[in-house]
């Protein structure tokens, strides 16, 4: 008797944890962490809004 535990899940039953990405700020060139599960950030600098390029793409 196999243990269910222990067979193999398809790759797109995977979930991945969210984690953060650096974006330049296009107005003022400041690192911007933004973190792959929003959509958009705001540069703690200049106030203005950033996106998150990986999301926007798809």
């Amino acid at each position: 008797m196999k243990d269910k535990r222990l067979e193999e899940k398809p790759a797109c039953s995977v979930k991945s944890a969210p984690f953060p990405t650096e974006v330049i700020c296009t107005q003022c060139g400041h690192a911007v962490e933004v973190w792959s599960d929003e959509p958009e950030s705001r540069c703690s600098s200049c106030g203005c809004t950033v996106e998150n390029r990986a999301l926007v793409n798809h």
